[in-house]
């Protein structure tokens, strides 16, 4: 038996711009993108054959690891601080489907001084596809963050 992957044509919604600064995972997971809407960064991309899994859906590893950057970014555009996470719990509610132009935001709902708890969701088309709390560790003021090379 043959597997098929359907191929559609979506195209990027407006206002989203491409990541092209992104390394590391982000680079070889993407082309990721994101815009910035009242206050709000959202982040979208358009999940291929290399996304999937063994049953032809988007990996749920990689939706985790995209809704986390995601709720990083709310962290850095709410706080204007960088953070890593500590603790993220996950809620899968449908499969992402290759080809589906999929959305994921984060929003700050408590932090301190060193803390900050993030609420996210990731969405597509049709319907939500999970969502994540986490928590995470605000870095300091002074650290400067180098890309790899």
């Amino acid at each position: 038996m043959t597997r098929r992957v359907l191929q559609c044509r979506v195209s990027i919604p407006p206002g989203f711009r491409q990541l092209t600064e992104a390394s590391g995972f982000a680079a070889a997971n993407g082309p990721w993108f994101e815009k910035i809407e009242a206050g709000r960064a959202i982040r979208g991309f358009l999940p291929g054959p290399q996304h999937a899994n063994a049953l032809g859906i988007v990996h749920g590893g990689m939706l985790a690891a995209f809704l986390d950057s995601a709720m990083g970014t709310a962290v850095f555009h709410t706080l204007q601080r960088r953070a890593v996470t500590i603790r993220l719990s996950i809620d899968y509610l449908a499969p992402g489907r290759l080809g589906d132009w999929l959305q994921a935001e984060g929003e700050v709902v408590g932090h301190d001084e060193h803390m900050v708890q993030v609420r996210g969701r990731l969405y597509g088309p049709r319907h939500e596809v999970l969502t994540g709390l986490g928590a995470f560790a605000l870095l300091s003021r002074q650290r400067i963050i180098k890309p790899r090379s």
